[in-house]
């Protein structure tokens, strides 16, 4: 993995200092936001390492896009499987055409609060241990993928911040307050899909607490939508079509998780793409809703 990660950042300095120095400010004011504390690249690397189920080919992993590597380095930070999690992502073509993924993921442990909301209900006396429901901070992470040579999506550069209950509740997570349980995905006017999503040789872990892993969710979504490819039976990040409109850093996809937040054992994921290019549609979105290991799949659109 060093070896791999060395020769990457050979590459990369080489083909970021060809293509302008504005890329790297661009990377530089992203990662090094206010709050934000820079992280180790390698040691990340090495979580991820730890991820990858196929050691067989030359780069594990190498299939797999930058969204669901974030998500997977995230995930390992908290124990906790009582979670929300929110992501925008931002993407620049450099000079060379290389796509560049300025990925913001927030992600709330939101055991505590199901805690607090069950000792409500029942009494702390038939309430156990705020532990049993999950531990962990609300971490909020900032990364940059960048394809090289047989890998989709090789982490550049990252950092993070750990967030404050004060703070998260005070955080939007797509247009629902972070902390809420209560808040849902539902109040859009979602239309079902029929058919199934095709699968594909597991790269990583897809089952966690009887659920689907946050990131693999985001991997189906990911073809659904024709932003990753797996008709070959093979699964590999596309990152697809470029928006016309975007402008620098600004995030123009956002993604938002919801994992056992009631009763039963279920992860509500939506996946969101804004500046699309057409001509009458301005907005899409996907929704991936499993509950007690059943899946169903809607879509939603804003027009013109």
């Amino acid at each position: 993995m060093i070896r791999i990660a060395t020769t990457a950042a050979l590459l990369l300095g080489t083909s970021i200092t060809v293509q302008a120095q504005t890329l790297d400010e661009e990377i530089a004011g992203f990662i090094h936001a206010p709050g934000f504390v820079a992280a180790d690249i390698e040691a990340l690397e090495t979580r991820l390492a730890d991820q990858w189920l196929d050691l067989s080919v030359m780069t594990p992993g190498g299939t797999v896009g930058p969204i669901e590597k974030a998500m997977i380095i995230a995930d390992t930070f908290i124990e906790s499987g009582r979670t929300r999690t929110a992501i925008s992502y931002g993407e620049i073509i450099g000079e060379d055409g290389t796509p560049v993924s300025f990925i913001e993921l927030r992600h709330f442990n939101l055991g505590p609060a199901i805690h607090a909301e069950t000792v409500a209900a029942y009494g702390a006396e038939n309430t156990a241990d705020v532990e049993e429901f999950g531990r962990g901070d609300h971490i909020a992470w900032r990364m940059v993928f960048q394809p090289v040579m047989n890998n989709s999506a090789m982490l550049v550069d990252a950092s993070s911040r750990v967030l404050s209950d004060k703070d998260a509740r005070k955080s939007d997570c797509t247009g629902r307050p972070c902390l809420d349980l209560a808040a849902s995905f539902d109040d859009e006017p979602w239309e079902d899909m029929e058919g199934r999503l095709p699968s594909w040789p597991e790269l990583y872990s897809t089952q966690s607490d009887e659920t689907t892993t946050p990131a693999h969710a985001i991997a189906q979504l990911a073809v659904l939508g024709f932003w990753a490819n797996a008709e070959s039976g093979a699964y590999q990040w596309t990152g697809g079509e470029h928006p016309e409109a975007a402008r620098g850093t600004t995030p123009y996809r956002f993604i938002g998780i919801d994992r056992n937040l009631g009763q039963e054992a279920a992860i509500d994921t939506v996946w969101r793409e804004t500046l699309v290019n057409d001509d009458s549609i301005t907005a899409i979105a996907f929704r991936r809703a499993e509950i007690a290991g059943e899946a169903y799949l809607m879509r939603s659109s804003r027009e013109d």
